[in-house]
This record gives C-alpha cells, structure tokens and sequence, in this order.
C-alpha cells in the first residue's frame, strides 16, 4: 500500500511547489495563490468550458430541424447556467478574507476525506486534477457535439 501513498504523494507534493513558486511570482502567499489558483481560475476555467455549448449552438449551423434547435440551445443555457450558479454558490462558501477560504476548504477536503476513506492529497487530486479534466473534456465533448 505504500507505493499507493507515493503515486498519490508525488503528484500533490509536485502541483504544491507549482502553486509556491506561481505565488512568488506574483508576491502570494501560499494560501493567497490556492484559493485564486485552485477556487477562482478552475472555477473560472470550468464556467467558461460549460458555456461552450451554448455559444456553439449559436455560432455553427447544424442539421436538425427548428424546433430541434431551440431545444439543444435552451438545455445548452440551462447547462451553462448550472456551471455558473454552481460558481457564484463556491465563491459565496470560500470567500475572503483568504485564510478562510482557505482553512473552509481544507476542512471541506478533509471531511470528503473522511467520507471517501482516502488521504486528504487523494481528494486534492481527483478534484482539482482529474475531476477538473474530466469536467472540461466533457463540456468540449458536448460543445463538438451540438455542432454536429
């Protein structure tokens, strides 16, 4: 099991000097460039990506008659909708001053810990790694999809 613990250690240890060496660049502290980084700009990244859709379905001529049409646009809308309530309700959770957001989402982080039986880093990487690539895959999936 310990080879589990250093194929999840290293990965957060590594994304942790990233997040260190992007707030010095920018005269952050760490808990500064974590809730910007990993709250804001993924948040930010991810309403973007579920509009996608939307725009696509109003951008790109697809064959599908007109009633078809309104309905993807309008569950395009609803979709993107969702990513934007979901965004604006995080940043009502997480919000400043920094070390609350912060310290709120290491306390979150760890109580899905607990839930799921896994290690704090574990969380930290299906969400902020893998759930985030699977989330904006999916939204360039749909936004292929609906130009189809």
């Amino acid at each position: 099991m310990n080879w589990i613990r250093y194929i999840i250690t290293i990965p957060f240890a590594l994304f942790v000097l990233f997040l260190q060496g992007l707030g010095k660049c920018f005269g952050l502290t760490y808990k500064q460039i974590s809730v910007i980084f990993n709250l804001w700009i993924q948040g930010g990244v991810l309403v973007l990506s579920g509009c996608l859709p939307f725009v696509q379905s109003l951008m790109c001529p697809f064959q599908a008659p007109e009633g078809m049409r309104w309905i993807i646009r309008i569950c395009a809308l609803f979709f993107a909708l969702m990513y934007l309530v979901g965004f604006v309700l995080m940043l009502r959770h997480y919000r400043l001053p920094f070390n609350r957001a912060f310290v709120r989402c290491v306390s979150d982080l760890q109580h899905i810990a607990s839930i799921w039986h896994c290690s704090y880093y574990a969380v930290n990487i299906i969400i902020f790694v893998i759930l985030f690539l699977l989330l904006i895959s999916l939204n360039i999936l749909l936004a292929w999809l609906v130009s189809q």
